[in-house]
């Protein structure tokens, strides 16, 4: 990995690309037990995964709130710890100085920490991202409660805030269905000495309508049905997973589950250095 912002503090494993734990989606919610939440975590740790995101606006903080707590008991110079700015807890969008400010601060108790490593826009305008909310932002990163300062979305929005020359971190879709324009943007980011977190790279791979093994599958189906994807995966979880593995294009790979056996098949694909023929 190259450029400041992929310059973690921590040894990479021995993965091409360093696979993070999202927090986010059924476990900010009650149909994931808080014990299980915390399980995984900590199971994610012990099995080499550094890296571990959320966001205030996933279950109004609760996300951010259970992995304090997992987290609380490790030491916190050995994790990479990310968390969001811009959509509050209620998932209204603001992106003013004193409310990314309040963000961080209400961010910072929930995670039970005085710093993140990084912190990401989550989703701003052009419009949004001001001067003063780039020296603020500056200004948190010069006083050491932001180490890392990033920008998280999907669309010609990254592309005004690339262009500032602040950011450390994009965070993006990165899977076999993204759009030619969406690759040129990544290949320009880490051209710029970007660290590159793909998100969503079980998109295709994952089902649509699911039977219900488990109070999580509900949320999953939900989603299914929110986003009308009813249909069989085009693609293997293994498959999706070496593509985001193997594109070159990231250095932080962010996998998402409730369930212990799909995080260490994660782990196993991922930790791969010779593709099977």
């Amino acid at each position: 990995m190259s450029g400041s912002g992929a310059d973690f503090l921590f040894e990479a494993p021995s993965s091409l690309s360093r696979m993070a734990f999202g927090v986010s989606g059924p476990h900010a919610t009650r149909l994931v037990p808080h014990q299980t939440t915390s399980t995984l975590i900590k199971n994610a740790f012990e099995r080499g995964i550094t890296t571990f995101d959320t966001a205030p606006s996933y279950g109004a903080g609760e996300a951010e709130r259970r992995l304090g707590q997992a987290l609380c008991k490790i030491n916190r110079n050995k994790v990479f710890l990310c968390t969001k700015a811009g959509v509050n807890e209620e998932k209204t969008r603001n992106f003013s100085p004193d409310a990314i400010i309040r963000s961080l601060d209400r961010s910072l108790q929930r995670l039970q920490c005085n710093y993140v490593d990084a912190l990401f826009l989550h989703g701003p305008a052009a419009s949004e991202l001001t001067d003063n909310l780039i020296q603020l932002l500056s200004a948190e990163k010069k006083n050491g409660r932001v180490r890392f300062l990033g920008i998280a979305g999907r669309g010609e929005e990254v592309d005004a805030a690339l262009s500032l020359g602040v950011f450390d971190f994009l965070m993006a879709p990165l899977n076999a269905g993204i759009q030619e324009k969406e690759i040129q943007r990544l290949v320009t980011a880490r051209q710029a000495g970007l660290g590159i977190f793909g998100i969503e790279v079980l998109s295709g791979a994952s089902a649509g309508l699911r039977l219900p093994r488990s109070a999580a599958d509900i949320w999953y189906n939900a989603r299914a049905l929110y986003r009308r994807k009813y249909s069989r995966p085009s693609r293997s979880v293994r498959e999706a997973l070496l593509y985001a593995r193997d594109s070159g294009l990231a250095d932080v790979v962010m996998v998402s589950t409730t369930r212990e056996e799909h995080l260490q098949d994660a782990l196993n694909v991922l930790d791969e250095t010779v593709l099977d023929t």
